[in-house]
């Protein structure tokens, strides 16, 4: 049965409320440069045959740190040749998309390294949209409702629409490959809530910056539980 790892990004300048631009183009703060080298020592152990990437800039610095040391401690262990059906083009934040939008590789296979998995970025791994809310002051009761299953802020989603997607994006890469993926608190967070058959009335908190969190997936189940949810 394959394993599937999920990492939040490091801690991002937004986090720290050092950044206004747009949410896509978010770096990571210092601290978070310093979580993602931190985690290269337990990725490189890792049997790792794929890499799945947002496309925010946070996901995508994480990604590249953490994985840096992989090829060294793997030299016996082959990537896995992934072809690349998609169309080049990612969906604007905060819309779903069909299958020709929801991933395109990051890296042509034929540039990726010998010694690393191929990373694909998967648009549809983008952070659960705030809308109007993602620049509001973050006080308790924002908090509250912006963890709670399906409350939609105004002009965003919900984290249930977010986590939908989410599955529907892991369910077109299925298949028997040990899979990391790099992407954001929330949207991890309700994929996770739905695999582990959480409560879903209990708010659901954005996982942790830089952590591992590993589960083993049947073939098919990414399909069964997008199916389920509609």
């Amino acid at each position: 049965m394959p394993t599937w790892w999920f990492v939040r990004h490091g801690e991002s300048l937004a986090q720290i409320n050092q950044w206004t631009g747009p949410d896509p183009d978010t770096p990571l703060s210092p601290l978070g440069e310093q979580q993602a080298h931190e985690l290269a020592p337990q990725v490189a152990e890792l049997p790792i045959q794929r890499v799945l990437v947002s496309p925010f800039l946070r996901a995508r610095q994480t990604a590249e740190r953490a994985m840096a040391s992989w090829g060294q401690a793997q030299r016996g262990q082959a990537p896995l040749a992934v072809p690349d059906p998609f169309a080049p083009s990612a969906s604007a934040p905060g819309k779903g998309s069909g299958t020709s939008a929801s991933l395109r590789s990051q890296t042509p296979l034929s540039q990726t390294p010998l010694s690393q998995p191929p990373f694909l970025t998967v648009a549809d791994l983008r952070e659960r949209h705030s809308g109007d809310w993602l620049r509001f002051p973050q006080d308790e009761a924002i908090k509250r409702q912006l963890a709670t299953w399906d409350f939609v802020p105004p002009g965003g989603e919900s984290i249930q629409q977010a986590a939908l997607r989410g599955l529907r994006a892991l369910a077109e890469l299925d298949g028997d490959h040990n899979t990391i993926i790099f992407a954001h608190g929330r949207i991890l967070a309700g994929v996770l809530a739905v695999l582990d058959g959480a409560d879903l009335g209990q708010p659901i908190h954005a996982l942790p910056n830089c952590v591992a969190l590993a589960r083993e997936v049947t073939r098919g189940g990414w399909r069964e539980l997008a199916e389920r949810m509609g």
